[in-house]
């Protein structure tokens, strides 16, 4: 179960503000996490928007399957809450196996997330769910 501290920060208007729980959900967050987070907001900072990336693999969308993830694309505010709230819990979790899984399934989230920004149509972006406003708000955070 989430902690109540990292709800409070989720809870904030797709993470427009931000108070002194979400400082403290920072060093929650992997390094190689925040690397890649990092690496996001430095790229839409300096190009506006994310540099082409490859489709996410089928591999890829396996183990989200197997972990209970759908697409980005199909995935609502509240569901990709409870995901970074699970990915932040398996990260602390003590367990190499399960922190490692947790850094990938967060590494498939960001590349879905560059794929449909590169190429995906505004109009396209309307008709999706906004799970995804809430990871790129989250990256933003974490990157900074």
């Amino acid at each position: 179960m989430p902690s109540e501290l990292t709800t409070k920060l989720f809870n904030c208007s797709y993470l427009d503000e931000i108070s002194l729980s979400g400082l403290f959900l920072k060093s929650k967050v992997s390094i190689f996490q925040k690397r890649c987070a990092c690496n996001y907001s430095t790229l839409k900072k300096l190009l506006g928007s994310a540099v082409v990336q490859p489709k996410v693999t089928n591999v890829e969308y396996s183990l989200l399957k197997q972990n209970e993830m759908k697409p980005l694309e199909d995935t609502s505010a509240k569901e990709i809450h409870n995901e970074l709230m699970n990915l932040i819990d398996l990260t602390n979790s003590k367990n190499d196996f399960k922190e490692k899984l947790a850094d990938r399934i967060f590494e498939i989230r960001v590349k879905e997330l560059k794929y449909i920004f590169a190429n995906v149509s505004y109009s396209r972006l309307n008709e999706m769910k906004d799970g995804y406003k809430v990871l790129d708000k989250y990256l933003t955070f974490i990157g900074e």
